[in-house]
């Protein structure tokens, strides 16, 4: 090839770099000026595959100033909470997956604040409740919490909330299948920690995005646009292999864990989600710190509709919608664990009422709690641990 072709060629090419630079720059300005931006609150964590980024924001700014969704420097959503236990304060440590989280609704709107207000009133002392949610999480992923950051903030009491519509599912890889997080797993009767993710596909993947490139996802509305773009794909995915299920709820959830297990990856979800709230109980008791469990809620379990509530179960083949709730306060009665259930109260107060809890892009009935869900489970949340454990001897609950 001639000088003068390559020349041609140098220039072609540097041609259709600055139109593709300046495609680039345009589509940013655009995205900008239509307001168009979706901010990234997690990274990958080479312990527990997932965690929020400390310090990220997002979100409209609400009327006091702040945004709807703020991380503090430890990396949980909330105010900075210094580690040193305030006297005369009564703290809780409340681990749960996205419901606990809340992303839906402002912080002090969200199910930790209003049991923090309500106990208060009731117990005559202060509280305080921090929040240890993050969306997505199992109880390995909270077990895994309670272990690693816990504990330097020396709570009176670990109240683990567990979303009985998909933490089971979530303990157990053939169920989840996801590759970029950790699983507790059976060997004989050892439950052991399987740490593998960390060379995964999906968690390099993620990786990539969330730690080499954060700095441009973050500043650059285009990179927030494409990365938006990879989670719908694997939302699409999700959707695809749960489109069996019976009733529309929150995305991930299974009708399955309504029913007694009746294949073997069921009933080793059961025994291995079983076996992780049990290591819970000793470590807490090892701690000299109560340990106690909630069930949270599912839109169908609390639909103020009787007659949705009975079509969901004749097509499912089920006598009542509590077969985890039951369970699991059976376990807890084993193994000296609190447990309270809030489906059965809250399906009371939404047919009584006719309100629904959970709502999802203005659909009632679908999805995370709405406002009102938050303040219902709060004040029944609040009402059994003032009760239950929050005046009794941290010695009679071991």
């Amino acid at each position: 090839m001639t000088r003068s072709r390559w020349s041609r060629v140098g220039a072609n090419l540097l041609l259709a770099g600055g139109a593709l630079l300046l495609a680039l720059l345009l589509c940013e300005l655009a995205l900008r000026m239509l307001g168009i931006s979706y901010p990234v609150y997690v990274w990958t964590d080479p312990v527990r595959g997932v965690a929020h980024i400390p310090g990220a924001a997002g979100g409209p700014r609400l009327s006091d100033g702040h945004r709807l969704i703020e991380i503090n420097r430890a990396g949980w959503r909330g105010p900075e909470i210094p580690p040193a236990h305030p006297a005369g304060t009564y703290r809780i440590a409340l681990l749960g997956d996205s419901f606990i989280e809340a992303f839906e609704v402002p912080f002090e709107k969200t199910v930790g604040e209003v049991i923090a207000r309500r106990l208060a009133a009731l117990s005559g002392r202060p509280v305080q409740v921090l929040n240890f949610g993050h969306g997505g999480y199992g109880t390995t992923q909270e077990m895994l919490t309670l272990e690693h950051e816990v504990w330097r903030y020396s709570p009176d009491l670990v109240l683990l909330a567990v979303t009985t519509g998909n933490d089971i599912s979530d303990n157990y890889r053939p169920l989840k299948r996801s590759d970029y997080v950790p699983y507790f797993v059976f060997h004989g009767s050892d439950l052991v920690l399987d740490t593998s993710f960390a060379e995964s596909r999906g968690y390099q993947s993620r990786a990539l995005w969330t730690r080499r490139l954060l700095t441009v996802v973050q500043h650059s509305r285009l990179a927030q646009l494409i990365n938006r773009a990879r989670h719908l794909g694997r939302r699409g995915e999700r959707q695809r292999e749960n489109s069996g299920n019976l009733a529309e709820d929150e995305l991930g959830l299974r009708d399955e864990v309504q029913l007694p297990p009746t294949t073997p990856e069921w009933t080793e979800a059961w025994r291995v989600t079983e076996g992780i709230l049990r290591m819970m109980g000793n470590e807490c008791r090892a701690h000299g710190t109560p340990f106690a469990i909630v069930t949270l809620t599912r839109g169908i379990q609390v639909s103020p509709s009787r007659e949705m509530k009975e079509r969901f179960l004749k097509l499912l083949g089920a006598k009542d919608l509590y077969y985890p709730e039951r369970r699991l306060d059976e376990f807890g009665r084993r193994e000296g664990i609190p447990v309270f259930n809030l489906a059965p109260p809250m399906a009371e107060m939404a047919e009584r009422e006719q309100v629904y809890f959970h709502a999802d892009h203005g659909r009632p009935g679908i999805g995370h709690w709405n406002e009102a869900g938050h303040a219902a489970a709060g004040e029944l949340i609040a009402g059994w641990l003032a009760d239950s454990l929050v005046h009794r001897p941290a010695s009679a609950q071991r």
